[in-house]
């Protein structure tokens, strides 16, 4: 029963998100580029992203770059604010490209268009994360039965991941889906951004993903798990508020990029 717990929690995050896509896509008759546009956006970001995390961590490692008085306040720093430049610069370029693609055919981005571009972006990620958790899973049972021996070093890793209540695991489900309505919110500010040709709108998506990055992180250090999904809840809440009153500026006259 533990593993069928844990194994069905990591599937509902690998399938979920993209699974909530490709609904919204077939609910709205919507582009299915933008499903493209969408996995594209993070995966491309992460891409990007995650060779520079490495530089860093190698000129640290090698004494190239001096030891930071607060490690933990820098890691977070760094992590939060280029997860938030880099995701949402991508954001925008997809969302560029996606109004463009409307204006072509005499169409403007809707509300609709935006939830489905931020479903297919905050899937894409589900999906990622889904991914290293069943692997995770996978290698962690070889290693329980046997069949995969332990890294020196590891036990307390393998007995610690067993020790976790099954449970656990169906908390990432729910910051999963907190984080795709935290997606969708940010997508809409980059597509009022894109429309009104205004990129302070790009900065404030860019300051939002960091913030609540690095507040989750930053308290889920200090307080703990729960403290942190605590962060995600009201982040979550407040994003569902902002989408609530936004999908109506998209119902007007289609302004053009140039």
């Amino acid at each position: 029963m533990d593993l069928l717990i844990r194994t069905s929690a990591v599937l509902v995050i690998l399938f979920g998100g993209p699974a909530l896509a490709l609904w919204a896509r077939a609910r709205w008759r919507r582009p299915a580029a933008w499903l493209g546009v969408g996995a594209l956006t993070f995966t491309g970001a992460q891409a990007l992203r995650w060779p520079l995390l490495a530089g860093l961590t190698v000129l640290f490692q090698r004494g190239w770059l001096p030891p930071p008085s607060d490690p933990l306040l820098l890691n977070l720093a760094v992590l939060s604010v280029s997860a938030g430049l880099f995701e949402e610069t991508a954001r925008w370029l997809g969302m560029r490209w996606a109004h463009r693609r409307q204006m072509r055919v005499g169409e403007s981005l809707e509300d609709t268009d935006i939830l489905v571009l931020g479903l297919a972006h905050g899937g894409t990620e589900a999906f990622w994360l889904g991914l290293l958790g069943w692997i995770q899973l996978i290698v962690m049972r070889l290693m329980q039965e046997g069949v995969l021996p332990i890294p020196s070093g590891a036990e307390d890793t393998v007995t610690t991941y067993w020790a976790t209540p099954a449970w656990i695991p169906w908390v990432g489900v729910l910051e999963r889906g907190m984080a795709i309505i935290i997606h969708i919110g940010l997508a809409f500010l980059i597509a009022r951004g894109v429309r009104r040709r205004q990129p302070a709108w790009w900065c404030a998506a860019v300051l939002l993903h960091a913030l609540v990055n690095g507040t989750a992180g930053y308290v889920m250090a200090r307080w703990g798990m729960w403290g942190a999904e605590g962060v995600v809840t009201l982040s979550a809440l407040a994003s569902g508020l902002m989408i609530l009153r936004a999908r109506h500026f998209f119902s007007g006259t289609p302004s053009p990029v140039r």
